[in-house]
């Protein structure tokens, strides 16, 4: 049987941790909190511009369910009660 190739995983570079942060928790901690301080790059600020329509499609997706909810709860009504 053919083994398997498997070629080991980079990380990138923004989320490799510095050799001098495996010294302990602290530095840890530190490059954690520097990594939080940079600003998104650039490919996540092009996603939230249209965080708007989505906003609104979502609502309506919701209110869509609410309603069909309903209808189905309403006729569920009618049939238990033999108003069919």
């Amino acid at each position: 049987m053919a083994e398997e190739m498997t070629e080991p995983v980079q990380e990138a570079p923004e989320q490799a941790v510095p050799e001098q942060a495996a010294s302990g928790p602290a530095a840890v901690a530190e490059a954690v909190v520097e990594q939080a301080a940079r600003p998104p790059a650039p490919a996540e600020k092009d996603q939230k511009k249209g965080g708007s329509a989505l906003t609104v499609l979502t609502v309506l997706l919701v209110l869509v369910g609410v309603v069909d909810l309903a209808l189905w709860g309403l006729a569920g009504f009618y049939f238990l009660q033999g108003g069919f």
